[in-house]
């Protein structure tokens, strides 16, 4: 039996360059890419590529009987057994058939190879001249690699019209995201079929079988001969439109998540578009994807972050309630920054962005956080002297006195209820009673009354609450005028609006 094993080809050394750089190969094997097949070549106990003995006790020569690819290498010694190996492989003639058309090659331009070394060796060690018991052997493994980037430039250069090279996918950029365009299917020889049918007939060419048909062994020096038919096959291009969405796919992620950092916040975060520009992204001869940094591009745009980034703090003002949970930010705060150095920028942001990853930077340079002022406010409303008071204490302070204002009650029947609430909704305006959507009085509803557009009204029991009245002036102590809601002069009732938040106390005192 013939078996094929696919061993990696070796790469040339390749130049520093000056910017770092990340180069994606194609995740599967293509037909045209540089493999090399090892092709262990023999048939168990009647035929094998390379078999023999050599006698190293007492003589330099081999059994009797030894032979390879059909070539006899009895009496030789080790130095010659592996020059007569290596040249057979090199030499061997081997006809290709190509849709009725005819090419010959030898071994060698086909990408042929053989470890004559260790054949020879192995001869050495088994079949010594002194054993007449192994003259005559049978067969010994040996290994014959056929390169395939060889193989398929050699066929490529012969049957050039059977040939319609694939085009690569690529990867380019526009509206914001890396897209791909497709690759291209072309044709030629299938380099792999080829490399299984040589192997095939090299096994046929042994010794055991040659003597078995009467057929007369080759000469020291002669090499042997074999015809192999050719078939014609799609050959897949080295980057593939999935295998380039992939890295594209990664690109998007990369220029979409490139922040700096300082004292661990995000102070800036580069637009997807800017971060493109720094990246040249081609796709090689070799189906690689090459993505090139731009560290000057990187460096400049870094270094003009402190003027942006750069600002002193600003102290928030909040208002809370009495758990501390924030009921309304009057002002934000802000921390402050000051940027020392954004040394090393580029050549951090580069490599990251060369392995295709999101990249970060920690500037030098240092935050001053912000303080934060917070008020808590309530209000008491007092119906034995006819007054709302309001009072605030600041981070946790003295609580103050801050407003009080003179106010109507609900009349009897109507009575504003004593108790602990809370603000629950506010309005900047609102129809009372049994009103349309115009602010006319609809007879037959709840109530017996309709005042439209009354103002700034803030609710803290039920359908009881501050607001504003414009159609009385009668306030203070002894003053029953409301149907339940504590009626305040407008002025006086856009300033609780503003001042009480959903969320802050309510006491109503008797």
């Amino acid at each position: 039996m013939t078996d094929v094993v696919t061993r990696p080809a070796d790469s040339a050394d390749e130049s520093a360059a000056s910017e770092p750089r990340v180069e994606w190969a194609a995740a599967e094997p293509k037909k045209r890419s540089p493999k090399k097949y090892w092709l262990g070549i023999g048939i168990p106990a009647v035929a094998v590529v390379i078999a023999g003995g050599i006698a190293f006790v007492g003589t330099t020569f081999t059994a009797p009987g030894v032979s390879a690819l059909g070539t006899d290498l009895g009496m030789m010694n080790v130095a010659d057994i592996e020059q007569t190996i290596a040249d057979g492989v090199a030499n061997s003639t081997i006809t290709v058939a190509v849709e009725g058309e005819t090419k010959t090659f030898t071994g060698d331009e086909l990408g042929l190879g053989v470890d004559a070394a260790a054949a020879a060796q192995s001869i050495k060690d088994t079949h010594r001249l002194w054993q007449v018991g192994e003259w005559n052997p049978g067969a010994i493994d040996a290994d014959v690699t056929i390169d395939e980037a060889v193989t398929s430039s050699a066929l490529s250069d012969a049957f050039a019209d059977q040939y319609v090279d694939p085009v690569n996918a690529q990867i380019t950029f526009a509206d914001g995201s890396y897209t791909v365009v497709p690759d291209e299917i072309g044709s030629g020889i299938d380099a792999s079929a080829l490399a299984a049918s040589v192997a095939e007939q090299l096994a046929r060419a042994n010794p055991v079988q040659a003597l078995a048909s009467g057929e007369t062994l080759l000469a020291a020096g002669d090499a042997p001969s074999i015809s192999v038919n050719a078939k014609i096959t799609e050959i897949e291009a080295l980057l593939t439109a999935d295998e380039a969405k992939q890295t594209a796919s990664k690109l998007n992620a990369a220029i979409d998540g490139v922040t700096f950092t300082l004292d661990g916040d995000t102070v800036d975060e580069v637009p997807a578009e800017k971060v493109a520009s720094w990246l040249d992204v081609s796709v090689t001869d070799d189906g690689e994807v090459d993505v090139a940094p731009d560290t000057k591009g990187i460096q400049a745009y870094a270094d003009a972050l402190p003027a942006k980034v750069d600002r002193e703090s600003v102290d928030s003002d909040v208002i809370v309630d009495g758990a501390g949970n924030v009921l309304k930010t009057e002002k934000e705060g802000l921390d402050g920054y000051k940027v020392s150095s954004t040394k090393g920028a580029a050549d951090a942001i580069a490599e990251q962005l060369a392995s295709l990853e999101p990249a970060s930077f920690a500037m030098a340079g240092e935050k001053v956080a912000h303080e934060s002022t917070e008020r808590f406010r309530r209000a008491v409303v007092s119906k034995s002297d006819g007054h709302s008071y309001f009072y605030e204490s600041v981070n946790g302070g003295e609580e103050k006195l801050v407003n009080s204002m003179p106010m109507a009650l609900g009349t009897p029947g109507h009575d504003t209820q004593v108790g602990e609430y809370s603000v629950y909704g506010q309005l900047t305006t609102q129809n009372m009673g049994s009103c349309d959507a115009e602010g006319n009085y609809v007879p037959g509803g709840r109530f017996d009354y309709c005042t439209a557009n009354v103002p700034y009204v803030t609710y803290f029991n039920g359908d009881q609450g501050f607001h504003g009245t414009y159609w009385h002036n009668t306030f203070g102590q002894g003053a029953y005028m409301s149907h339940g809601c504590v009626n305040l002069r407008e002025g006086d009732a856009e300033w609780v609006y503003r001042f009480l938040q959903v969320g802050s106390p309510v006491s109503v005192r008797a």
